[in-house]
């Protein structure tokens, strides 16, 4: 194929007013995708509105644009009323996607490939589409809570998702779940971290006496941020690993609840939040930062887990299945989750561990996940789909 391929995005959600945070990735994505200069990249979005808005909706304008860094976005929005039908509501999704889809193509031609983003919804629509007008489609899962799409009423659109998609995931103990509970077949395609943000940023030193501890993270019950605070607490009391300081980077739900916590332990001298940074700034802390902890519960991916290798930060992670599939023993200190004194001891570890550990190694080691290696492992199932 000497053209370019042209590839058309569907995430199921993306970046909003509500929620600025979920759904960064997909535009990293497209960012690296566009970054080829084989490739020519759109996206549309159904845009679901939650019913809490539903008051706004006869008032909100249903179609919009957005110019983005070498790609547009074309959007509609859809009332979500999957709680009273999600029959009803998935077939609406469908019909809806179809009718821009049919826009898109008058406009720009039809597309090589569609890569759909989530098995439910954008995943089943597009296999619809594909199957409908003979485009191949490819869906990268990124939910965790991804299981309970086999359940149900939403069970029959998964297995049809399934059926007529060549299926990817963020982590390759999603595969295996897709594989041995489901009987798909699926590869992993990772998350991309955008190198030149972290990796260019020289390391900060300390001042050799105070750890630099850091969480970068959605500030949501998974991701248990008091169980760290709790293990700190711990290592306070023995005196295991000196003095410290923990900087919780990211906001959410439960702010309160954590600095809740830090209170009652009378751990806010050691322990401060500072909110949502951008990526820039969240490149900083982690120059400043002597060890990354993760305390969740589950994660799919654990894009702070790559930032923090690709700045020479080791990790002190549970065992939350995502970072399991790139993080090693070499890099990393793991634990049980929900057991803050398990999470102390791994944290004590890998501080002793600090003075041995090999920046350059640690660099090395997120590189598999730069915006070129990834786009990179896309191009190549593009090519398996369409050659």
């Amino acid at each position: 194929m000497d053209r370019k391929r042209h590839i058309l995005v569907i995430p199921t959600w993306l970046p909003s007013p509500r929620d600025p945070i979920t759904g960064t990735y997909h535009h990293t994505f497209c960012r690296a995708l566009c970054a080829r200069e084989d490739l020519q990249v759109n996206m549309l979005y159904m845009d679901a509105q939650g019913l809490k808005v539903a008051h706004k909706y006869p008032f909100l304008k249903k179609s919009y644009q957005m110019d983005c860094e070498g790609y547009q976005v074309f959007a509609k929005r859809i009332l979500d009323c999957s709680r009273f039908s999600y029959d009803a509501y998935i077939r609406a999704y469908t019909r809806r996607l179809e009718k821009l889809f049919c826009q898109y193509v008058a406009t720009h031609g039809k597309p090589d490939v569609i890569h759909a983003q989530v098995i439910l919804t954008a995943g089943y629509a597009a296999a619809v589409i594909g199957k409908k007008y003979g485009i191949p489609v490819v869906i990268t899962e990124h939910a965790s809570y991804f299981q309970t799409f086999f359940t149900g009423k939403k069970e029959k659109y998964a297995r049809f998702a399934c059926e007529n998609a060549r299926l990817t995931c963020v982590g390759k103990f999603m595969t295996e779940i897709l594989r041995d509970r489901y009987g798909y077949e699926a590869t992993v395609l990772p998350n991309i971290v955008e190198m030149s943000t972290f990796a260019r940023i020289p390391k900060v030193p300390g001042d050799g006496k105070t750890l630099r501890l850091l969480t970068v993270t959605a500030l949501r019950i998974p991701k248990r941020v008091d169980d760290t605070i709790r293990a700190l607490h711990l290592l306070r009391k023995d005196g295991r690993i000196g003095p410290f300081r923990f900087t919780v980077v990211g906001d959410g739900l439960m702010m309160d609840h954590y600095r809740q916590v830090a209170n009652e332990l009378e751990m806010l001298d050691v322990v401060e939040f500072v909110g949502r940074k951008n990526p820039q700034e969240v490149s900083q802390y982690l120059s400043r930062a002597d060890m990354l902890i993760i305390a969740s519960t589950i994660e799919t991916f654990g894009i702070p887990a790559i930032e923090a290798l690709a700045s020479g930060v080791p990790v002190v992670c549970t065992r939350c299945h995502g970072p399991e599939g790139f993080l090693s023993e070499a890099v990393a200190e793991f634990c049980e989750s929900k057991n803050p004194a398990d999470l102390a001891d791994a944290i004590a570890r890998m501080a002793a561990r600090l003075p041995e550990m090999d920046e350059n190694m640690l660099r090395d080691t997120a590189d598999s996940f730069s915006s070129e290696s990834v786009a990179a492992m896309s191009v190549d199932i593009y090519r398996e789909l369409t050659e």
